[in-house]
């Protein structure tokens, strides 16, 4: 059996004060995520996005005062990570939260 690359569905929960309402759905491969034990770790995502030098929604976001929140939902192969991804989205852009990635879906 071929063994697949891992990827981790995670999102980005932005605030700014009280305001709570902007959120992206993002993928990225599972071993960019890992801490010094072999786990994935929200915290190493954050500062791996920390660091952003490329102009992106989430380098002005952070850039125009907000912080944010990492939050991991699951680890998986490429297809079902799209899927989680596209779901999230709909779910999210459904319930009134901006979402700042919904052109990937």
């Amino acid at each position: 059996m071929a063994r697949t690359k891992q990827y981790v569905t995670y999102t980005r929960e932005f605030s700014k004060g009280r305001v709570n309402s902007k959120v992206g759905v993002f993928i990225e491969e599972a071993k960019n995520t890992l801490d010094k034990t072999g786990n994935v770790n929200g915290g190493v995502i954050k500062f791996r996005n920390l660091k952003m030098s490329r102009p992106t929604p989430t380098k002005k976001l952070i850039d125009n005062g907000y912080d944010f929140n990492v939050r991991v939902l699951a680890t998986s192969n490429y297809e079902t990570a799209k899927n989680l991804r596209n779901e999230m989205i709909s779910l999210l852009s459904a319930s009134g939260r901006t979402v700042i990635n919904q052109l990937a879906a």
